[in-house]
């Protein structure tokens, strides 16, 4: 197995899973490989340097681009802004606005006033139907004399 096919392929955009068929080996092997890779890649050292160099670009642009948004380039000054911006999120002092989802249950609907007393009249209006129906033998009951 070679860690630089791995790291090709996977740079490539292919799956762990294909290029460790491909290679006759497990996905397990594929990401050993990457984590190899990013030990030697990416470490304090590389992000602090690619900060800087980063800034610098930045300040580089900004300089080019400073004077004409002050005499009223509105494309520049937009630039600008957009430097200052990326500058800030790199150094971590600007941090993107967020959502916060908050439930609310809503409480069941409360029985009004109105609907007791109109629930009260329609049993007091079905007791009275009912008394207008005509008896009948299992209706009626049993005589007690």
């Amino acid at each position: 197995m070679n860690d630089d096919v791995i790291i090709q392929q996977r740079i490539s955009g292919r799956s762990a899973r294909a290029i460790a068929k491909a290679q006759a080996t497990t996905v397990a092997e594929v990401n050993k490989a990457l984590d190899r890779f990013t030990e030697t890649t990416i470490d304090d050292k590389v992000r602090r340097h690619t900060l800087a160099l980063e800034l610098a670009r930045l300040d580089e642009l900004q300089e080019t681009f400073y004077a004409r948004a002050l005499e009223g380039d509105v494309a520049c000054g937009a630039l600008i802004t957009k430097i200052i911006e990326r500058r800030c999120v790199m150094l971590g002092l600007y941090t993107p606005q967020t959502a916060t989802l908050q439930v609310i249950e809503a409480e069941a609907p409360r029985e009004t006033s109105t609907e007791r007393l109109r629930a009260a009249i329609e049993r007091i209006r079905g007791k009275r139907h009912q008394d207008d129906l005509p008896a009948t033998d299992q209706d009626d009951p049993p005589s007690t004399h």
